[in-house]
C-alpha cells in the first residue's frame, strides 16, 4: 500500500472476534484491513470501514455492484468507534490485489486515472464538484471503454450524486484486481 502523502487511519484493530490474531494487510484514511479466510477456493477480508460514504459503497442496497465492483460477502455489524467518531463496520469482502506495471487491468486503470485527473484539471474552477464533474465527463465522452466499464462508471457516477459523495480514481489502492486481471474499483469514493 502507498502511503505516501496519505494520512492513515490511527486507530488500532477493533476488538472482536472476527479478527482476532488475523494479520492487518492494509490501512488507508478511513479503513484497515485484514487478512480473512479462503472459502471455496474465495480468498476474503475484512475491511473495518470508519466512514458512512464507504460503509454504503460496500452495503447499500442501491450499491454498484458487477463486475467492475468487489463482491460483499457479509455485513459483521458494528464494533467500536474509530478516533474519527464514527462506528467501526466489519464487512467481509473478497480479497484484491494491487495492479501491475503492466497488462489490461493496469491499462484501463491508467486511462481512467489520467483521464480523471486531466478532467479534474480542467473543472478545477468548480472546486469540490470537479470530481463529479470529471466522473461524468468519463461516462459521456467516447474514450473506448469496453461496456461493462462504461457500465460501472455510470453506477459510479450515480452513487455519487445520490450519497453526497466525491469521486476518487487517482489513488492507486482505489483501483485493484482479481487474480484472474479484472478490474475491481476497490475505494472510488470519499466523504465531502
Amino acid at each position: 500500500m502507498d502511503t505516501t502523502n496519505q494520512i492513515l487511519l490511527p486507530d488500532p484493530i477493533p476488538d472482536h472476534p472476527l479478527l482476532h490474531g488475523r494479520p492487518e494487510i492494509g490501512r488507508g484514511e478511513s479503513s484497515i484491513v485484514v487478512d480473512g479466510d479462503v472459502v471455496d477456493g474465495q480468498e476474503r477480508v475484512f475491511k473495518i470501514l470508519s466512514s458512512p460514504t464507504d460503509y454504503a459503497y460496500y452495503t447499500a442496497p442501491d450499491r454498484p455492484t458487477g463486475h467492475h465492483f468487489p463482491i460483499v460477502y457479509a455485513d459483521h455489524g458494528t464494533a467500536g468507534r474509530s478516533s474519527r467518531g464514527y462506528p467501526f463496520h466489519i464487512i467481509e469482502v473478497e480479497k484484491l490485489y494491487p495492479l501491475p506495471c503492466a497488462g489490461e487491468a493496469a491499462e484501463v486503470a491508467t486511462k481512467i486515472s489520467t483521464s480523471y485527473f486531466d478532467a479534474c484539471m480542467a473543472w478545477r474552477n468548480l472546486a469540490q464538484d470537479m470530481g463529479r464533474i470529471a466522473l461524468h465527463h468519463l461516462t459521456v465522452t467516447p474514450m473506448g471503454w469496453s461496456d461493462a466499464v462504461k457500465d460501472s462508471l455510470q453506477a459510479l457516477e450515480i452513487f455519487s450524486t445520490e450519497y453526497g459523495a466525491l469521486p476518487d480514481l487517482i489513488k492507486a489502492d482505489n483501483l485493484m484486481m482479481r487474480k484472474d486481471g479484472t478490474l475491481v474499483f476497490s475505494d472510488p469514493v470519499f466523504m465531502e
